[in-house]
């Protein structure tokens, strides 16, 4: 029976002094339903009447097992009571719907942390999906930094969460708050903890570093615990549902992330009634702006500094991307330096390029001076000098070009080859060697080759080695008179017939 027929039965038959009969007529219910209602004093309970289950005659069992065991299963306690010819045969639901009802699920008390001015700022990141960047898609991720009294909050879009980008959202919120507060509150980022978790977390050094400058004390939270900084994980909720929550339409670039910020924190964000304090951020703020720790006058480095070698190219490459790098330092180690807007290369604190930051993926960015310098180290001599220079040793160099040019070969290879076999054996031997080769009709320079080493094997004199150097730039600079071999086989003939004159 429900409670509006027993209160419309009571109502008819104490105020309307109608019978039974009549009531029963007019509410369309049995006479026995009427007589019912009259009889109960209080009202009908609202819960229907507990059906008799096959678990009854197991509940004590069942109880005895969980005070003994307080976290034993629903299918364990299904097998116990299950043993021997009278055991439970009923299903498992059953035993777990009885569980839920004599042991509720162990459920965590939060307690209200507050907060006085100057003493607390929390940070944290959160991802807010990706955007179009040139031919390449990025994650756009959101740096909140709230101050714990106030709730004045701070916000920066970025493409990562770097480390550089974790220390540099930091720095731009103490700066945008005026001073630091005496204690930082984050969980487990790479940037700050590098093992461990809250009161055993070890610290990055560059952060603590960071938190050293500004004297801050760092204090992580506990793993999988973000009710611990709770003031921030509401901004950053509040940064979702409010600043990018229906505005898919306008944040088509990355641009327009950078735009959308300081306008939504300045005109939303800090000036709306928050429902925790019931005052408005940007004005309680005023009673903790003076408590704030003034920031140092020499701003914190928070460029991105790592050690990179130059690849035989002349490339460097950083964050997906390839950037130029001046030939002379190719296989050599120089100081990459980036920062929101540009990458700078260094050598010994010198600054040897310079470019604008591309946030794309797969980029070359070539500057024109490099390029041009490549092209002048790559450069060799021009075909026209190498046979000036051939022509120059003499008439019989000259005929032996002339044959050459008659041959079906590249008389740029032979002329170039002949040029370095002068460095190695002297101009004087490889003349020698052209001659010879003229009297044999035998127009190559492997053919002069061959005479050379002929030569040098009838004299019994060792055939030199030309050095290769392993880099090659260590060499480039020096600069030799060209020697002739032929004098040290003087002085080796000399000594030896002096030897024999002594003799």
């Amino acid at each position: 029976m429900k409670v509006a027929m027993w209160a419309e039965i009571r109502r008819l038959s104490e105020i309307d002094k109608l019978s039974g009969r009549v009531i029963a007529r007019r509410l369309h219910c049995s006479r026995h339903t009427v007589a019912a209602a009259l009889e109960m004093q209080q009202p009908p309970g609202s819960a229907a009447a507990r059906r008799a289950s096959l678990l009854d005659p197991y509940v004590e069992q069942i109880n005895n097992l969980l005070a003994k065991y307080p976290d034993l299963s629903a299918v364990r306690i299904r097998e116990e009571i299950a043993r021997g010819p009278e055991g439970y045969t009923g299903s498992t639901i059953a035993v777990r719907r009885y569980l839920r009802r004599v042991r509720p699920a162990r459920a965590r008390v939060y307690q209200e942390v507050h907060y006085e001015p100057a003493q607390a700022m929390q940070v944290d990141w959160g991802e807010c999906g990706r955007v179009q960047v040139g031919a390449t898609t990025r994650k756009v991720s959101v740096f909140v930094a709230v101050l714990c009294y106030s709730r004045l909050l701070y916000i920066e879009f970025t493409l990562s969460q770097r480390k550089a980008e974790f220390y540099r959202g930091l720095v731009n919120a103490l700066t945008f708050f005026g001073g630091s507060p005496r204690n930082l509150i984050f969980d487990n980022l790479k940037a700050a903890v590098l093992n461990g978790a809250g009161r055993h977390a070890c610290f990055h050094p560059e952060f603590l570093a960071l938190c050293g400058y500004f004297c801050m004390q760092p204090v992580a939270c506990a793993r999988r615990d973000p009710e611990s900084k709770g003031v921030v994980e509401g901004g950053v909720r509040y940064v979702k549902h409010n600043a990018l929550a229906g505005r898919a339409g306008e944040l088509l670039r990355f641009e327009d992330y950078l735009a959308l910020a300081p306008t939504w924190r300045d005109q939303v964000a800090n000036v709306r009634l928050h429902e925790t304090t019931h005052e408005r951020p940007s004005e309680r703020f005023h009673q903790e702006r003076a408590l704030l720790r003034p920031l140092p006058a020499i701003p914190f480095d928070t460029d991105e500094v790592v050690p990179a070698v130059v690849s035989p190219h002349a490339r460097i490459t950083f964050d997906g991307n390839r950037y130029s790098a001046p030939p002379q330092f190719v296989r050599r180690p120089l100081t990459l330096r980036a920062n929101r807007d540009e990458l700078r290369l260094l050598h010994e604190g010198h600054v040897v390029a310079q470019h604008v930051r591309s946030y794309q993926r797969g980029q070359l960015l070539v500057l024109p001076e490099h390029r041009l310098a490549a092209l002048t180290l790559r450069q060799r001599p021009p075909q026209q000098a190498l046979t000036q220079e051939f022509d120059a040793w003499g008439p019989e160099a000259r005929e032996f070009h002339v044959q050459l040019n008659r041959r079906p070969v590249k008389t740029g290879v032979q002329v170039r080859r002949l040029l370095n076999l002068a460095q190695l054996y002297g101009r004087t031997e490889v003349l020698a060697a052209i001659r010879h080769a003229l009297e044999l009709a035998t127009y190559d320079a492997a053919g002069v080759e061959n005479l050379l080493l002929a030569e040098r094997r009838r004299r019994q004199l060792p055939t030199p080695t030309l050095p290769t150097p392993q880099r090659r730039e260590l060499i480039d600079d020096i600069e030799l008179e060209p020697a002739d071999p032929a004098l040290y086989d003087r002085f080796c003939h000399d000594t030896t017939e002096a030897s024999h004159g002594t003799t």
